[in-house]
Order: structure tokens, then sequence, then C-alpha cells
């Protein structure tokens, strides 16, 4: 059995989190990669974009319940690894969430140029009708530039423009070995 860990890995629209959350998830047993995207899919009605201003409610109360579970995941003894779009402005819920096993959570975010997470964003398959993949730029852009400057927390990002798939997968993997992406109670 591998030691178990939280791995929340971040970043914009189209960075890669899914691909290679999944390919560092895939590397311990047990282990679970879960996208936080998903919570969003079970609302049935009052579902506001994730990226308006009016979903600041919605969108805090789907990352609680991403960090959560992938908490409890952890220390039911899994390597896990939650994916998507959990920026330091929502720090207050990664600490409150985490908190049993802070010692074992780190925080990556993948920061690859604006072109690259537009091109990837543009060739998305729709995986629910009711609610299409997004591909508007305007958002996008709009996230990327919340990544772009992460003040104090700059110290996890991973800059992969130019780097491929096993690459980034690589440099995930070398950020939990060494610990040098590992949350402490500030950031």
């Amino acid at each position: 059995m591998a030691d178990p860990y939280l791995l929340i890995l971040t970043g914009p629209p189209g960075a890669g989190k899914s691909t290679v959350g999944r390919a560092v998830a895939v590397a311990s047993d047990p282990s679970v990669s879960l996208e936080s995207d998903w919570m969003w899919t079970t609302v049935v009605r009052g579902h506001v974009p994730p990226w308006e201003p009016a979903a600041d409610a919605q969108n805090r109360a789907m990352l609680r319940a991403s960090l959560a579970a992938a908490s409890r995941m952890c220390a039911a003894g899994y390597a896990t690894v939650l994916e998507g779009i959990i920026g330091p402005w929502h720090w207050d819920l990664v600490l409150d969430e985490v908190g049993p096993v802070l010692e074992r959570v780190s925080y990556v975010v993948l920061r690859p140029g604006l072109e690259v997470c537009l091109e990837r964003a543009a060739g998305r398959a729709d995986r629910d009708p009711d609610r299409p993949a997004l591909r508007d730029t305007a958002p996008i852009r709009h996230l990327w530039d919340q990544f772009r400057d992460l003040g104090p927390f700059e110290r996890y990002a991973v800059d992969t423009t130019g780097l491929d798939t096993p690459d980034t997968v690589s440099a995930v993997e070398e950020a939990l070995a060494s610990g040098s992406h590992r949350v402490t109670a500030g950031t």
C-alpha cells in the first residue's frame, strides 16, 4: 500500500489537470482521482456558471464538498488527487476541509501559456448535453489571469509551457516526492 497523500492539482481551464491528475494517481495503489468539476453537474436547478460573480456561494459549497471528499479518501488510506479550479482565493476552504490530513497535502498549480489553454479548451468534447464544455474564451482568459500572479502562493506553481503530458506528470511527481509543494497552515 502506498503512503496516502492528498494532491490538490489546480490551474486554469485547459491546463491539463484531468489528464495529469489521473496519470499521477495511477502510480499509487490504492488511489483515486477526483474531478471537482463533477460537483457542478449535480446541480439540478439553480446552477450558475461558476465564473459569474453570482456563483460565489455555489462555488464555495461545491469546493467544500470536493475537498471534504478528498480529505476523507486520503484519511481512508488512498493516494488522492483532487483536480479542479481551487485557487488561493479559496484557501480558507482548503484549510478547513483538509485539516485532519494537512500533513499529507500538496498543492500544485499547473500553469501553461494562455494560448495552450485556449487551444485545449477549444478542442474539448461535451460530456453533458445540458452543460457544454467551457470553450468561451472570456472566462478562460479571466481564470488564466487569476493564476498568473499567485503572490505568496507562487511557490506552488509549475510552469508547464512547452511540457508534454509525460513531462508534466514527472514534474508533479517530483514535487510530491520532494515535499516542495507541501501545504502548511499558512501558505
